[in-house]
């Protein structure tokens, strides 16, 4: 993934720390598409793309405030 910019860092901390409902919604769908992928008949590396793209997502929303004060 590409690293973003410590501006864009700034406002996903803001978010994480202002709207915390939104990573919460972000980590639950991204459990959901986890749960389906097995089940992935059609085309399974799809999914699996669509996957790694919201755990990595996930993952820097919730990280973004740690990242944001090394910035």
């Amino acid at each position: 993934m590409q690293k973003p910019p410590p501006e864009v860092l700034k406002s996903l901390a803001i978010i994480a720390k202002q709207y915390p409902e939104v990573l919460k919604w972000l980590e639950t769908w991204n459990l959901h598409e986890l749960k389906q992928l097995p089940y992935a008949l059609n085309n399974p590396t799809l999914q699996q793309g669509r996957c790694q793209v919201l755990n990595e997502f996930s993952r820097l929303v919730k990280e973004s405030p740690e990242l944001a004060a090394k910035s």
